[in-house]
């Protein structure tokens, strides 16, 4: 349990530490235009509060409970949402496979976070998040 907690407390450190350096140091014209060239758009509002989601759920990832269980699925969906949408266009690297060990991490915190039938909620609320922002996205694309 210990080594599993430690584990969530540096994964939670990674994205806090991720969305803070993307707020500050990655000009917002940029970075909400490329996140509206992959299909996340509108851009702006996805430029700014991924990394607010980023640094919030990061910095909740430990904790255990209702407000860990919300922070693990938000982690969970931000790092599931990048392998998705990285596979899909073939730009797989190695964000992509940080984002790959975020999704793991994430619902190992879901997992110690929740029991019973809230984790099952947990995981059908994750699973829902992640495939409506991938089919989003994809019709985003075709119409351009």
């Amino acid at each position: 349990m210990i080594a599993r907690s430690r584990t969530t407390h540096a994964a939670g450190t990674a994205l806090t530490a991720h969305g803070t350096a993307t707020l500050v140091a990655d000009p917002l014209p940029q970075r909400a235009s490329r996140m509206a060239d992959r299909g996340f758009a509108p851009g702006v509002p996805h430029a700014v509060l991924v990394p607010l989601l980023e640094v919030v759920s990061g910095t909740l990832l430990p904790r255990t409970g209702l407000v860990g269980a919300a922070a693990a699925a938000a982690a969970t969906a931000l790092g599931a949402v990048r392998v998705g949408a990285d596979i899909e266009d073939r730009t797989v690297t190695t964000g992509t496979a940080a984002a790959a060990g975020l999704t793991v991490a994430g619902l190992s915190a879901g997992v110690r976070a929740t029991r019973g039938r809230s984790r099952a909620g947990l995981l059908a609320v994750i699973a829902t998040v992640v495939v409506f922002e991938l089919v989003r996205r994809r019709r985003v694309l075709r119409t351009r």
